[in-house]
């Protein structure tokens, strides 16, 4: 049976992160069953255990350059892996691996990544230069496209496809730890969940947001913060909730991401940061306002036909107070819409995956 190592940001318990490689071992396996899987994860035993699949420490060299060894074809993605925007380690460690991959004559693809931002010259020219080694390219968006020719890539094929995680289908998991959540916060009524996250510049809209979460509140809605990246998000979504006069619900443990699909499909609406706080939303078929801290989240918004704030760092009170009465305002058309585009989304999502295993197919043939 064909093996395949993939590689991203795995086992740092953010839930998008793992809602992504859960849905791309899904959907593999769903075009050629039984293929062998191993991911290089920060906890190996909680990957290898949740999805069936061998954990490998991505801190190891040795582990690494093994499992790379053995692999019929590396897999990179999905998320925004290369990208300079986090520190240049990041970057490096995952052009690294597609590196030695390549370097071990192991086809290398890469899978429904959002690429950049890339800001240093250097940055560019290398990652240019080692994805022109590859030999198959699927993006998440047109925007990664554009920054790809920028970069001169040219020798691989490449397809624009969608976020490995709208190929999700609800009806297809066990959401009901969502809605015991649900009803262990005691939530009732219309509620609007948050997504907050740290980010350089975002501090200072977080009065802003406190203050439109108040005028939420003073409307009958309860609102809801809700971390993704744990722990991280949980101190940005206390830090809001601090500054506001009325109670909000925070929610502090760490939550998979079938926890978080079964609460955010509870909801009315959900405004948010994080991107795949809005695909989750999308899956869910709620809609969302976005708080676009990087342009992916801003691409993704526009992609769905949902409304999006200016840029976080220079947003006033009066701006996005009048962003989230307007959507508001249309909720019941931005459902419409966001249902829309999430079924028209699932089949290129799932293109991800029957690329690579038509792709692995014919290597493995021809062996």
């Amino acid at each position: 049976m064909a093996r395949v190592v993939i590689s991203g940001y795995y086992g740092f318990q953010n839930a998008g992160d793992e809602a992504v490689l859960y849905s791309m071992v899904k959907a593999l396996r769903s075009f050629l069953p039984g293929l062998e899987i191993s991911v290089l994860s920060n906890a190996p035993r909680q990957t290898a255990t949740s999805l069936n699949v061998e954990g490998v420490n991505r801190w190891q060299p040795m582990a690494v350059f093994k499992a790379l060894r053995r692999a019929d074809l590396v897999i990179s993605g999905g998320g925004s892996l290369f990208q300079n925007v986090t520190g240049w380690k990041s970057l490096f460690y995952y052009l690294g691996i597609v590196l030695l991959a390549r370097l071990l004559r192991k086809p290398v693809v890469i899978y429904a990544q959002g690429l950049g931002p890339l800001k240093q010259p250097f940055s560019r020219w290398l990652t240019g230069k080692v994805l022109n080694m590859v030999q198959l390219i699927t993006l998440r968006d047109s925007d990664s496209r554009k920054l790809l020719e920028e970069l001169n890539v040219r020798r691989p094929q490449v397809y624009v496809t969608a976020d490995p995680v709208l190929g999700l289908e609800p009806g297809d998991l066990d959401l009901s730890s969502g809605e015991k959540k649900w009803h262990d916060l005691g939530l009732t009524g219309p509620v609007i969940g948050i997504s907050v996250r740290t980010w350089p510049g975002t501090e200072g809209c977080w009065p802003v947001l406190a203050r439109v979460a108040d005028k939420l509140v003073d409307e009958g809605w309860q609102v809801v913060f809700i971390p993704f990246q744990f722990p991280g998000d949980v101190e940005a979504c206390r830090q809001v909730a601090r500054l506001m006069q009325n109670r909000s619900v925070v929610i502090k443990e760490n939550m998979d991401f079938k926890t978080i699909m079964g609460l955010i499909g509870r909801m009315q609406f959900l405004i948010g940061m994080r991107l795949h706080a809005l695909i989750l939303a999308a899956v869910m078929g709620i809609p969302f306002l976005a708080l676009p801290y990087d342009p992916k989240v801003a691409a993704f918004a526009r992609t769905v036909e949902q409304p999006s704030t200016t840029t976080l760092a220079g947003i006033t009170c009066q701006g996005l107070t009048a962003a989230v009465q307007e959507a508001l305002a249309q909720r019941d058309e931005h459902a419409e819409r966001v249902r829309a585009a999430a079924v028209e989304l699932r089949p290129r999502a799932l293109d991800n995956a029957r690329l690579v295993v038509e792709y692995l197919k014919k290597i493995v043939a021809e062996d």
